[in-house]
């Protein structure tokens, strides 16, 4: 068992937060745009700033699917991380190293590049400043490493929250079968392992605040809770949304096929407004 003395060592996020905010930007700057414009015209044809969105979420679904292989893997196969809040994961430390790279990548992209609503903005500011504060002490220290991949798994839900988007910007009708099942596969995901998840998460906090153990850890162990705390609120009023615009999607289909079902020679014009 790893002696519970903290250690600093910042080589993960030098070597893995800084190769991964230097990929991360020529991704978003130079690699999206030349193969988006080769693989769709939709891309070429759009304003620049959605061009731009369409590139950060881009890097957005890389490194979701890193995440998930990662902190998937840590899960599974490292079951000396789950007993052990000193346990030290080299897997787990590249993960959050990687993402903490990302996070400022990302930020950097939406200052300069991306043109966002204030609101909608601040939202991601919170999201980044909680992950990056967490991951960073993970990374750096070596600690904590189970309860960081039991949040990072949560990038399950990624892909098709951004795949919706898509859909969205290439002019895909919500109503549309392909769209309305991304939406379920994107309600699902983020229901278990972001909503479903959290009192799982918090159950086992619960078991090992005050142990010694966490005790040792001095500051750091607020990391599990302010970041969370953080990280939850926002998942709520995100799935909030989601929802809201599921039951959308279903009611637009339920009246498509009521106009399909309605013959006369203005079904088509009503089609049109669906």
């Amino acid at each position: 068992m790893r002696d519970q003395i903290l250690e600093y060592d910042p080589s993960y996020l030098i070597y893995g937060g800084g190769t991964s905010f230097v990929i991360n930007v020529i991704i978003f700057r130079f690699v999206s745009p030349f193969l988006s414009r080769r693989i769709t015209e939709t891309y070429r044809d759009l304003p620049n700033h959605e061009q731009q969105e369409w590139n950060d979420r881009l890097i957005s679904n890389v490194n979701s699917v890193i995440s998930v292989l990662l902190s998937g893997y840590c899960l599974l196969y490292e079951d000396g991380s789950r007993a052990d809040v000193w346990y030290n994961s080299g897997v787990a430390r590249t993960a959050c190293a990687v993402i903490v790279g990302y996070m400022f990548a990302d930020i950097l992209c939406m200052i300069f590049w991306c043109k966002m609503k204030r609101g909608e903005f601040l939202g991601y500011v919170f999201h980044h400043a909680a992950t990056v504060y967490a991951y960073y002490f993970i990374s750096a220290y070596g600690v904590l490493c189970y309860f960081g991949m039991f949040r990072l798994i949560a990038e399950v839900s990624t892909v098709p929250v951004n795949q919706r988007w898509y859909f969205d910007i290439t002019g895909y009708p919500r109503a549309r079968v392909i769209v309305v099942l991304n939406g379920f596969c994107m309600l699902i995901t983020f229901f278990i392992f972001r909503i479903v998840a959290m009192p799982l998460y918090w159950y086992q906090i619960w078991m090992v605040t005050y142990t010694e153990a966490v005790w040792r850890l001095g500051h750091i162990q607020l990391i599990m809770y302010i970041p969370c705390f953080v990280l939850d609120v926002l998942n709520i009023m995100w799935f909030y949304k989601m929802f809201k615009g599921f039951i959308k999607a279903l009611k637009g289909i339920k009246a498509l096929k009521g106009i399909l079902n309605v013959s006369g020679p203005d079904s088509k014009e009503k089609l049109k407004t669906v």
